[in-house]
């Protein structure tokens, strides 16, 4: 009696697959020593105990394959499905690799030991992939499959290596929070892999529903853990032996796969005050809060800042990780208390030691060209108070005729000394002699002089989308990115017209995010919400802007002078 029925027609199919590795492996033996290189993954030639094993009581197999191989990474590429307590251990040897299972298996379950990319030839590091071995400790093997699609939420690029995980009845609530310890987070019942494409196809399941997710198990503890991109699927799969079922599958959509933001972890470092009352700090941790398409805006992080004196609110000025500001009625004897508000928390400021105020000096480099509005802008510290406009001057040289830059284009804003607009095409120089800028109690000492370039029109170039009004009708809930070509998030808009101006030349993409939630910008996942990543759609990739053209996106665009 056969003692898997269910399984014959797949049974007889993998002895014949074989068969046919094994006649392959004989007819192609390797190149000779100065031929070509060798292109062909390892080959299984044989298993002990074979594939597809019933009642299997053995504590490990062992896999013999046609070349001598090496494992890479194999705590995180090995997955058991359904997942043991204890890990397997894989041991190589010449051409064999052994596999040896925690004496904890559970009666009448189907087991899949997959190698991921773990098993490649010792030459060349071909991968054998695909491969994946399995047994049953009851007497029939599981014949039921699921399939699906997982990608990247924002760049859309094939998730590969992410782990799948399956829950029988549903996928509980508590698997997508990362606040909770392991032991309150259930193990998945079964796992399965992504492959290169971005597809995985979990084979040899009992016929139930199964919730799903899928996650970047970076830990290898098969949980949702802060920092690991995940993504859920809404309600259940059915596994499924027809071709019908299985078919369907295949068209099932992918999951957006992002990592939620980060809890927030930041603190004060470098924390100084001078005579005056200026103030300055940075805050440390700021960059992990920004990381991402969904990463916190330097707006987002000025709105969590706030510093209180002992008489209200006090302005406070932010560049980067800086932060500064003016502390009225401060006195070396008088020095608090100051409360700094930023996204962890709120801290006392603390001034162990009181500086000698200083002039105000420049504490960013100068930009070599004007901004798109023909400025020239640059940050002082500490803050500046006045700017006598009699000592300073510059040149503006246009097709070889120099002329003198009037005074009143010098001003200051804030901590900032602003000067322009210029006209385009010109050459710049620029100077502030000794006491042009002064501070609370001392004036500038050295003379400043700087050098820059203004762009004309034509260094520009621009994006028009040309969009079907009736299939991308906008109604408040579209927004259009231009990101640069590494996929970040650039700060052009796109203007009434749907065009983006004034770009230098380079490379950039265009999206097209569905705002679900009004925000105005792109939203990631937010699991604790139950908040799947807000669609975006590539609506296109490498296009190269040239300056002075004008590229046309559509869905075929071409590009005109």
């Amino acid at each position: 009696m056969n003692p898997f029925p269910d399984m014959r027609r797949v049974f007889q199919m993998s002895v014949a697959a074989v068969a046919v590795l094994l006649l392959f492996g004989c007819a192609q033996v390797g190149s000779p020593d100065g031929g070509g290189r060798d292109e062909d993954a390892p080959q299984v030639v044989s298993a002990d105990p074979p594939f597809g094993s019933v009642q299997f009581d053995q504590g490990a197999f062992v896999l013999e394959f046609d070349e001598f191989v090496q494992l890479q990474d194999a705590r995180r590429q090995m997955l058991v499905s359904p997942p043991l307590p204890v890990p397997p251990r894989a041991m190589v040897r010449g051409k064999m690799v052994k596999v040896e299972l925690a004496d904890s298996l559970m009666a009448d379950r189907t087991y899949i030991v997959q190698f991921g990319d773990a098993v490649r030839d010792l030459r060349e590091g071909n991968v054998a992939k695909g491969l994946q071995y399995v047994f049953t400790t009851g007497d029939v093997l599981d014949s039921g499959r699921v399939a699906g699609r997982a990608e990247d939420a924002w760049s859309g690029e094939a998730a590969a290596g992410i782990r799948v995980l399956l829950f029988e009845e549903g996928l509980p609530a508590v698997a997508l929070d990362a606040t909770l310890p392991d032991s309150l987070r259930p193990l998945p019942d079964y796992v399965g892999l992504v492959d290169d494409s971005g597809r995985f196809d979990v084979g040899f399941l009992p016929i139930s529903k199964l919730g799903w997710m899928v996650l970047d198990d970076v830990n290898g503890n098969y949980r949702a853990d802060q920092g690991e991109a995940l993504a859920w699927g809404k309600g259940t799969l059915q596994t499924v032996t027809d071709s019908a079922g299985w078919a369907e599958l295949m068209a099932a959509p992918a999951l957006r796969l992002d990592a939620p933001p980060p809890s927030a972890s930041t603190y004060l470092s470098g924390v100084r005050v001078d005579s005056s009352g200026y103030f300055r700090a940075a805050i440390s941790g700021l960059e992990a809060l920004r990381e991402g398409p969904d990463g916190l805006s330097d707006s987002d992080i000025s709105d969590s800042l706030a510093l209180m004196g002992p008489e209200g609110p006090v302005e406070l000025g932010m560049k980067g990780d800086s932060v500064w500001a003016k502390l009225p009625g401060f006195s070396a004897d008088e020095s608090g208390p100051w409360l700094l508000r930023h996204p962890s928390g709120t801290d006392t400021l603390v001034f162990r030691g009181v500086e000698a105020n200083t002039p105000p000096v420049p504490v960013e480099p100068a930009e070599r060209f004007a901004d798109r509005a023909g400025h020239f802008s640059l940050r002082f510290a500490p803050r500046p108070v006045r700017l006598d406009t009699a000592m300073c001057s510059g040149t503006v040289v246009m097709e070889g005729d120099t002329a003198a830059l009037s005074p009143a284009l010098f001003r200051l804003v804030e901590n900032r000394l602003d000067v322009g607009p210029f006209p385009p095409g010109a050459s710049v120089s620029l100077m502030v002699e000794p006491g042009g800028i002064q501070g609370e109690e001392g004036l500038s000492t050295d003379t400043l002089e700087w050098r820059l370039s203004v762009r004309v029109p034509s260094d520009y170039g621009a994006i028009q989308l040309v969009l079907d009004s009736a299939a991308h009708a906008s109604d408040g809930a579209v927004i259009w990115l231009l990101l640069n070509s590494s996929g970040a998030p650039t700060t052009h808009e796109v203007d009434a017209e749907g065009r983006f101006n004034q770009l230098l030349p380079g490379r950039y993409r265009v999206v097209m995010v569905q705002d679900e939630n009004g925000d105005g910008r792109w939203s990631g996942a937010r699991p604790a919400k139950g908040l799947h990543p807000e669609p975006v759609l590539r609506w296109a990739s490498e296009v190269d802007v040239r300056a002075g053209w004008e590229v046309e996106i559509a869905p075929e665009f071409h590009p005109r002078p």
